[in-house]
């Protein structure tokens, strides 16, 4: 029983060395203890030394005077490698922000994450109110960025999926129609972006696409979102705008 309760807190405190991370991504100020303990619902005390634990490995700064904290240089160079050996140095996060500048709306990064997506990276865009989070998952099979991962697999490798899907589910509405699926995915293709409109969450529009990864592995897909009259109504110059985007993203440097 105690390796047990020793096995959740370790987890549990990974889980809060992450959170922390995050959230300074998403408010982009130094922050307090007691700023951070309340945005993220944490203990006071539990609070304090893991800030204390994140200052001593490197990861944060402590301005004493200001009793603030904040990220140091490390934590930016952790995944540099990583967007570097998939895409190329710093052209993912250029993309997103040309496309975010030029559509005012939010741009999203996300990967398939077993029978899931995972939104990885965001950017918000101007006057956005939902409230997306890095780390969250969304339906492989009915949102727009799940359908264009799917668009870059195999037939068969699609089948597979749904099968696991319909195997782990009881409830008749939430298994998946196999020929339903391709046909949606078959569409993607042949338009090279697949749209979702108030599938996600009521109100949210998205268009998706494939970015191709350099080194063989499995795509990411990009997508820009937003209030679902304003997507619907900027679709055309959206696509039009996101493909030459892409395009030159692609092309060999």
């Amino acid at each position: 029983m105690a390796n047990a309760n020793l096995d959740n807190a370790v987890v549990k405190s990974v889980g809060r060395v992450f959170e922390v991370l995050e959230l300074f991504d998403e408010v982009r100020t130094p922050q307090t203890a007691t700023q951070i303990g309340r945005r993220l619902k944490y203990p006071a005390s539990s609070t304090l030394a893991l800030l204390k634990s994140m200052v001593k490995l490197g990861y944060l700064t402590f301005d004493r005077a200001e009793r603030i904290y904040f990220p140091t240089v490390r934590v930016s160079m952790l995944g540099r490698w990583v967007e570097s050996s998939l895409f190329g140095d710093g052209k993912l996060l250029a993309l997103m922000e040309d496309l975010r500048a030029r559509t005012g709306e939010t741009v999203v990064v996300s990967v398939q994450n077993d029978l899931s997506m995972q939104f990885v990276h965001i950017l918000l865009g101007q006057n956005f109110s939902i409230n997306l989070k890095a780390g969250e998952m969304v339906s492989l099979f009915t949102t727009a960025v799940g359908i264009m991962a799917l668009s870059d697999r195999p037939d068969k490798e699609i089948a597979k999926f749904v099968d696991r899907h319909n195997r782990r589910v009881r409830a008749p509405d939430a298994k998946v129609d196999l020929n339903q699926l391709m046909q949606t995915v078959r569409r993607a293709r042949v338009q090279g972006y697949a749209t979702g409109y108030d599938s996600y969450m009521s109100g949210l529009g998205g268009i998706a696409f494939v970015l191709k990864p350099r080194t063989g592995r499995h795509s990411a897909v990009l997508s820009i979102s937003g209030l679902t009259p304003r997507i619907r109504d900027a679709e055309a110059q959206i696509v039009k705008t996101a493909k030459a985007a892409i395009k030159a993203f692609n092309a060999p440097t």
